[in-house]
């Protein structure tokens, strides 16, 4: 039996005065990783359901080493929140059995049951297909981040490979999962993707406007981490002694995944400053040494740097208008970046691999340029270039598109989702000039 939490506490002032006129209902939302973006989803996503009446039950591991706490430190101090430890199932509960699931649903009682990143969960929501009087109970919604195989298609070598073991991996093949299981068993009542060109192939997915962060900003209180705004005046200092200099930025934990190294070593081959917002990650290996490099750009004074996970709204927001254009060198990798649309939101246009929905998205709706994935020296070319570009240029463009990435739409289809039939939000419609 999972450990289960539940705060009694009378919750003053509770956001569910004036809810919609929905019936009570119980609303599960399962996510046994809890780190990095997911605990932001959950907190989100628990906020909505708050404020709609529902009684909330969160399923994480609870055991779980993360960087920073902030928002499951919210969630465990919400009285009106049960919090379940999913610590003692198989791997922590990513691995939980139907079985066991649908035993965790009954616990909570949940009319409806939520996976804020259902990618994890594909062998669990497979295992119904075969067990047509086991499945999952309520209403099921799930939100996808990252269709990889959309965009990375199979050679001919790799597809003969996937027939060799398909008796033992047909039910964690991603692209089996998308294109044929999910619609065709009904697997989820609502399927979410972040990435509208996907869903623009893909008829039984609803896309997802990417902004939880941005929400999750404007739930905190202004003063509640005021004490971090002391970077704020470090930062401005930083800036006047390089006012003359190009500003690269990274936002969040240090990642080879994101090119915190590649940042670094552009600084100083190029002379600019490189400003980072969020931790560095001892135990990441990256290409290139970062050590190295830091401590070279520390000696010509071009290294700034919080080292501290920074929540703070308005602290936030002034690290990313410190900067007038965004340089994004991510690896491989074909999703959505919040960090992208945190920075399309103050204006900023973007520099990122023509791959992927990020790629997608710049050059479809002119937010930026990109650069050939994972080749350096299409990065430095297209560096030059972005560097000359005035960022008004992209201003009508970016504005057009941020209103189809709003915190308002990504309530609002949410709500639909979660109280009656899905609204569907089709991907952006842009009129050119």
């Amino acid at each position: 039996m999972p450990e289960i939490t539940h705060n009694t506490n009378t919750f003053e002032n509770s956001k569910t005065t004036g809810a919609m006129d929905i019936p009570m209902q119980n609303a599960l939302i399962f996510s046994p990783s809890l780190d990095g973006h997911r605990q932001v989803y959950v907190f989100v996503i628990s906020e909505i359901l708050e404020e709609l009446g529902f009684r909330i039950t969160v399923a994480g591991n609870m055991q779980e080493k993360i960087f920073n706490s902030f928002y499951i430190d919210k969630l465990k101090n919400n009285r009106n929140i049960i919090i379940i430890d999913t610590s003692k199932y198989e791997a922590g509960g990513s691995k939980i059995s139907l079985s066991e699931f649908i035993n965790l649903q009954t616990i909570s009682q949940a009319g409806l049951t939520i996976f804020p990143e259902a990618d994890d969960h594909i062998p669990l929501l497979t295992s119904q297909i075969f067990k047509r009087k086991r499945k999952l109970k309520g209403r099921v919604v799930g939100i996808f981040m990252r269709p990889f195989y959309y965009y990375r298609k199979r050679t001919l070598l790799n597809k003969l490979r996937f027939l060799k073991h398909f008796p033992s991996q047909w039910n964690t093949d991603r692209e089996l999962f998308f294109e044929f299981f999910l619609k065709r068993f009904s697997l989820l009542d609502v399927s979410f993707s972040l990435d509208e060109n996907f869903v623009s192939n893909h008829r039984n997915f609803t896309w997802l406007p990417d902004v939880f962060q941005q929400y999750a900003e404007r739930i905190i209180k202004p003063d509640e981490k005021s004490s971090q705004r002391r970077w704020i005046e470090k930062l401005k200092l930083f800036q006047e002694k390089n006012k003359n200099r190009f500003s690269f930025f990274y936002f969040g934990t240090a990642q080879f995944r994101r090119g915190y190294d590649v940042l670094l070593k552009l600084a100083e081959e190029t002379g600019g400053c490189f400003i980072h917002c969020g931790l560095r990650d001892k135990d990441a290996n990256f290409f290139y040494d970062t050590s190295e490099i830091i401590s070279r750009l520390k000696n010509d004074g071009l290294f700034f740097e919080t080292n501290e996970y920074i929540e703070d709204p308005l602290c936030i927001e002034y690290f990313f208008r410190s900067v007038t254009h965004l340089v994004l060198p991510y690896r491989d990798f074909f999703g959505s970046s919040g960090v992208m649309l945190q920075a399309l939101e103050y204006g900023i246009p973007i520099l990122a691999p023509d791959t992927g929905i990020m790629g997608h998205r710049i050059k479809k709706y002119n937010l930026g340029i990109t650069y050939s994935d994972s080749d350096m020296s299409s990065l430095k070319t297209q560096l030059d270039n972005f560097k000359g570009m005035n960022p008004k240029s992209f201003e009508n463009d970016i504005k057009a598109y941020m209103n189809f990435q709003s915190i308002e739409q990504l309530k609002i289809v949410l709500t639909h989702s979660f109280v009656s039939k899905n609204k569907t939000l089709s991907q952006p419609i842009l009129q050119k000039a």
